[in-house]
């Protein structure tokens, strides 16, 4: 995704944010708005260059194993070291659509792993690393819910980099854009969370309020709240 994109998101969220008086449409607006920060703050980052422990030759991973569910991927480094065994530091670099990682001081050797060009985007904030009796095992949490099926994509493939906002409509529909795309990719409690706004906000009519436009099929499942 393009900087000045990510710039223009934040943007439009901050006026449709200071415009916003409902608290559940404003936890909507503010959970989108860190996702489009943390993008930001990892975007065209330049990759740390990382020197090898003094006197121990690093190398570099080329197998492991990784799996997914619909909101994180992991990825399985194994067979490094046995049980006991000490792995001095860890060092991760996560970005939105990659992940490096220096494993140093283990049983006399560095060791380095590179996975660029990944399927998806990824939460840099809430992904992490733990090493295990043999290895390490990486988390990646994924920006937007979802099957990936592959953990890199084809060189013509883009990514799914989340909702997007029409940044020429008008506030009102720049709104009922983003909460749209969010019901359709978001998880079931944040279809709960929208259809609680959308209930509340077809009370406040009946009571002579004011409303949110109509959002087609959303808020089907107001009854059951």
């Amino acid at each position: 995704m393009d900087i000045t994109d990510i710039k223009g998101n934040i943007d439009e969220l901050n006026s449709l944010l200071s415009q916003s008086k409902r608290p559940a449409i404003r936890d909507l607006l503010e959970a989108e708005l860190k996702r489009q920060k943390g993008i930001l703050s990892t975007i065209d980052k330049p990759k740390p260059t990382v020197a090898a422990t003094k006197g121990l030759p690093t190398k570099k991973i080329s197998n492991y194993a990784w799996d997914e569910t619909n909101k994180a991927v992991k990825i399985y480094i194994t067979g490094i070291k046995e049980a006991g065994q000490q792995i001095e530091k860890v060092e991760p670099t996560f970005d939105s659509r990659s992940v490096s990682v220096m494993l140093r001081g283990v049983v006399g050797k560095n060791y380095t792993l590179t996975i660029g060009n990944l399927k998806g985007t990824v939460n840099v904030e809430e992904s992490s690393i733990k090493t295990t009796k043999t290895g390490a095992t990486i988390t990646l949490v994924k920006s937007s819910p979802g099957n990936w099926g592959s953990l890199k994509a084809s060189k013509d493939e883009k990514p799914d980099e989340g909702p997007k906002i029409d940044k020429d409509a008008d506030p009102n529909a720049g709104l009922m854009s983003l909460m749209k795309q969010m019901y359709e990719t978001g998880d079931d409690s944040m279809k709960q969370m929208i259809n609680k706004t959308m209930y509340e906000s077809q009370m406040k009519q009946r009571n002579g309020g004011g409303s949110l436009p109509d959002m087609g099929d959303m808020g089907a499942g107001l009854d059951n709240l």
